[in-house]
């Protein structure tokens, strides 16, 4: 019954909205941009629900039995740092360019091949990233249907629900169904959680019998957030996550997306106090799940005679402790966030190949009906790619380490091109170390990077980080595209 519930909401929701906007729709533009006249109110909801996903949900809980309560620092530094830093800078910037893509914007600044390549390189990662969100999506409907599902129609569903999520509207049917689902999410999050509270007190004496259980194993640092005196806290945890956000999601196309269609500056920064708050909140309902899930006593009662699936746990505990229509509310919420950036994802993608590929490096004369015709098989064709690493069904928590480290270099360049100056021999020797260096750390890690130094984003932060600012200073150059001197110019070309 749950199953239904959530899966017919998003498939009615979803067919709804998208029959709505695309009445609104005459264009590609407007598919893709909404012709910039999103206002400040869509903006945020729009933006909010796309770093959420799998990220803030599958990857976390999944994480949780073995970090514990600190993994919420990939929510607080999501919703309290990289949102900020996206609404109130990195997004009007992209804005202020005038153009279409990020890939555009590289384009501009360090020409048509450095583009191109990154318009490649963005639709791989990010075909990554989508897979992520297919598996969380197909994960959640696998747990609520107890396994009677077969795992690869539970992915073909997700694929179906993520098309729709985009497929007749564009970013217009996106943002309004997140205006939605935010609200669902969060309400239906901590509701359940509320709820548990009552099955917990008839098995392990409530939320007290949770704190009792781990400080008599000695594990009550499991509980603590924060842990900032723990340096694998801070070089395993917090500084990734910093990083890899801040860097690798500045240059995402689908966390730019609508920053692109806002109506003006002001529109992308007048509610970063709502985003925070929607984007922290998100995902302490999941990870309390997780912790509670693993406790020895609890997880025998939801895998009784079977080793515990981390990615199913809280979903079985909320299949065991709770009533049938607050299951649904709580699986629409896990929906709401995985659907919503995967939504996102395929249609960046999408974007992408359509915009930077087949126009303007196949047929720049493309008109906009044939592009807005391409747009569409594209978003069913980058669908379709999600599915393969999806059947993997891969750790999660690795796969957005691997995917994210490629952004950072593309961040540093971009920054440096955009508000300092523009040297097109500096980002190539940046990009093509980096992303060697980023093969080499992950392929094959030298043996004298121990610990959390293995990780391949330090290397890669490093190198991106010198190359990109001593490069830049001491190579010839222009200036920058959003500089004093040649914003006015670099708009006028953009137009």
């Amino acid at each position: 019954m749950a199953i239904v519930i959530a899966v017919a909401y998003f498939a009615i929701i979803s067919v709804a909205v998208g029959i709505y906007t695309r009445r609104k729709v005459k264009n590609v533009n407007d598919f893709t941009k909404a012709s910039q006249g999103m206002n400040w109110l869509v903006l945020v909801f729009a933006f909010t629900l796309i770093p959420l996903g799998a990220g803030h949900t599958l990857s976390l809980w999944e994480s949780a039995p073995a970090f514990g309560a600190s993994v919420m620092w990939w929510g607080i530094i999501t919703g309290g740092i990289f949102l900020p830093l996206m609404m109130l800078w990195f997004g009007p910037w992209v804005r202020q360019t005038g153009l279409n893509t990020i890939p555009e914007i590289l384009e501009k600044m360090f020409g048509r091949t450095f583009g191109r390549l990154n318009a490649a390189v963005n639709i791989a990662t990010w075909t990554g990233i989508g897979a992520a969100e297919t598996l969380a999506t197909a994960t959640a409907i696998y747990g609520l249907s107890s396994g009677s599902v077969p795992f690869v129609w539970c992915t073909l569903i997700a694929l179906i629900l993520i098309v729709i999520y985009v497929y007749f509207g564009g970013i217009l049917q996106l943002a309004m169904l997140n205006v939605v689902n935010a609200i669902v999410m969060i309400v239906g999050s901590y509701l359940g959680l509320f709820m548990l509270g009552g099955w917990l007190l008839a098995n392990i004496n409530g939320w007290e019998g949770v704190k009792d259980i781990y400080e008599s194993a000695g594990q009550i640092g499991m509980l603590q957030t924060f842990n900032l005196g723990d340096s694998g806290m801070w070089f395993q945890v917090i500084i990734p996550v910093t990083v890899l956000h801040c860097a690798a999601g500045a240059v995402a196309q689908n966390m730019n997306s609508p920053f692109f269609a806002a109506r003006s500056d002001k529109d992308c920064r007048k509610g970063v106090f709502l985003g925070v708050f929607f984007n922290c909140m998100a995902s302490c309902p999941w990870i309390v799940m997780a912790l509670i899930a693993a406790i020895p006593a609890v997880s025998a009662i939801l895998f009784p005679g079977a080793d515990s699936d981390a990615k199913l746990a809280p979903i079985r505990l909320a299949l065991e402790a709770l009533p049938t229509p607050i299951v649904g509310v709580m699986m629409i919420s896990l929906l709401c966030a995985t659907l919503s950036t995967g939504g996102a994802t395929v249609m960046a993608n999408a974007n992408v190949l359509t915009n930077d590929i087949l126009k303007n490096a196949l047929n720049p004369k493309m008109t906009d009906e044939k592009k807005m015709k391409l747009m569409k098989v594209s978003i069913l064709i980058c669908a379709l790619l999600f599915a393969v690493p999806a059947f993997l069904n891969a750790v999660i928590f690795p796969v957005f380490l691997w995917c994210f480290s490629f952004g950072i270099p593309v961040f540093f360049v971009y920054f440096m091109g955009l508000k300092f100056k523009v040297s097109k021999s500096a980002a190539w020797i940046t990009i093509i170390v980096a992303f060697v260096v980023n093969f080499w750390w992950t392929f094959a890690t030298p043996s004298w990077a121990t610990g959390p130094f293995s990780l391949n984003m330090y290397p890669v932060t490093v190198v991106s980080v010198v190359l990109a600012v001593v490069l830049t200073a001491v190579l010839p150059g222009t200036p920058p595209l959003l500089g004093k001197k040649n914003s006015l110019e670099g708009l006028k070309d953009a137009g």
